[in-house]
């Protein structure tokens, strides 16, 4: 079934650094592989279909032996990347810790995987929508110590609420070599080699329905996993075979963890404004380990950077603050934004990439022309209309005004003050109320500019 043979490039291992000349061992204290390496990835060269490959020339059980496989088919790739909990379909087995991204050929897969002490367990795998879970005893993916000799077994049963039959699975894994490897990827590295005999076998009514077979080789190196895996044509019986359906060859793979920095993007880009501030910046920031800590620089007038903590954080979108300026004349302000992810290797990232030589800058150009007025109505005097008397005028400012009223007074009486009773665009009207004899009525017109110096006029 294409579905089994889809779950069979299971690649991946991140092993621990060893000597090239002399035999690894893999141990359990030093098996940085989970969910504190998010972001680790495999890529590798593969065969499209059977390729002939003579396992008794290669000779996998040499003891500090060599093995070239810089040359082979480069048909098809398949990737394997360690990805978190919350990105894979769900509700995900339970005791996963991480989750293992695989591709093969067009092929894909998520593999659900959970490191402890005594090793590294799959607990189910998702295809095509569905999640297989596994039932106990799980998968031991791989076991460790690892040394020339070690042997290990793991059987499992998946598959009956979902196919309505369970599957029967099991790995007989020994370690039967160990040497330096030549691969795309690399030359000379230390390597051992894992021998696994691989069966999956299902039934109905005494009637197979899935019987498969597959006789594996595994070189990998510490620091890096597997690099080379040979895998049999389905139902080999000999352990020297001649032909292989899978020829597995390491090309391209990061060493770290999560080398990715902090993705920062839609920062707030602030114009040049006569307003001394405070001015709000926007960002938002993510990272797939999470983010530890995340900053603004800020420089006035080519003056040292200066940081400050994000006001608040909700979600993705952090908020920063740039303090009011003072003084002047026009001051330019420069600014970027930095994260830090939650990754044991801390990646950072800048917006501007190249800051603090590139950065986001406006100009503070401080305003102190007040509001300016044109088109005033001016009532013909003298008047036999009593009122009330409206009064429109244009007023006008750079940064927008912020209030605008009406001042008057009847003879000799105290000047009182009235609001706009509302504009169109910048043409503002007021209203004078009615009297009840004759006098002489006066008149004008104030506005404040929203420059946050109030300007007035």
């Amino acid at each position: 079934m294409k579905m089994k043979q889809n779950i069979l490039f299971v690649l991946c291992l991140l092993l621990l650094s060893g000597i090239a000349d002399a035999q690894p061992t893999i141990n359990a204290s030093n098996w940085p592989y989970g969910s504190d390496q998010i972001g680790n990835h495999w890529s590798y060269y593969n065969t499209s279909g059977n390729v002939a490959m003579s396992i008794a020339t290669i000779n996998p059980y040499q003891q500090g032996g060599t093995w070239n496989f810089t040359t082979g088919p480069t048909d098809i790739t398949a990737t394997s990347e360690i990805r978190t909990v919350a990105q894979a379909p769900g509700p995900p087995p339970s005791n996963t810790t991480y989750t293992e991204y695989q591709t093969s050929g067009g092929s894909t897969q998520w593999l659900y995987e959970d490191e402890m002490a005594n090793g590294t367990f799959a607990r189910g795998f998702e295809q095509g929508g569905t999640i297989y879970s596994y039932d106990a005893p799980h998968w031991n993916i791989y076991r460790y110590p690892m040394t020339f000799a070690t042997t290990w077994s793991s059987s499992w049963t998946w598959g009956e609420a979902e196919l309505g039959t369970p599957v029967q699975e099991t790995r007989s894994n020994e370690i039967v070599g160990w040497g330096t490897v030549t691969v795309p990827f690399g030359s000379s590295l230390s390597c051992l080699v894992i021998r696994t005999l691989q069966t999956t076998y299902a039934e109905y009514m005494g009637v197979p329905l899935i019987n498969d077979s597959y006789r594996l080789y595994e070189w990998i190196v510490p620091g890096i996993g597997s690099v080379v895996t040979i895998q049999s044509i389905n139902n080999e019986v000999n352990w020297y075979y001649n032909t292989a359906a899978g020829f597995y060859r390491l090309f391209n793979s990061n060493l770290g963890g999560d080398l990715i920095p902090p993705s920062i993007t839609s920062v707030t880009s602030l114009s040049d404004t006569p307003n001394p501030g405070p001015y709000t910046v926007q960002a938002t920031i993510t990272d797939l380990s999470g983010i530890d800590s995340a900053r603004i620089y800020y420089s006035i007038a080519g003056g040292a950077w200066t940081l400050r903590n994000p006001e608040t954080v909700v979600g993705s979108l952090y908020t920063f603050q740039i303090p009011q300026l003072s003084g002047s004349p026009t001051q330019q302000v420069r600014y970027y934004i930095w994260a830090k992810d939650a990754s044991s290797n801390h990646n950072t990232a800048t917006n501007p990439a190249n800051a603090p030589t590139g950065y986001f800058s406006f100009n503070w150009i401080p305003d102190n022309v007040p509001p300016q007025f044109s088109n005033v109505t001016i009532w013909p005097s003298p008047t036999n209309f009593n009122g009330p008397y409206p009064v429109q005028g244009t007023i006008t400012d750079d940064n927008g005004v912020l209030f605008a009223s009406i001042h008057y007074k009847f003879g000799g009486g105290a000047w009182q003050e009235a609001p706009a009773d509302g504009n169109v665009g910048n043409l503002y009207s007021f209203t004078i109320p009615a009297i009840s004899a004759t006098t002489i009525i006066r008149y004008y017109l104030e506005a404040v500019d929203n420059s946050g110096y109030f300007n007035t006029g």
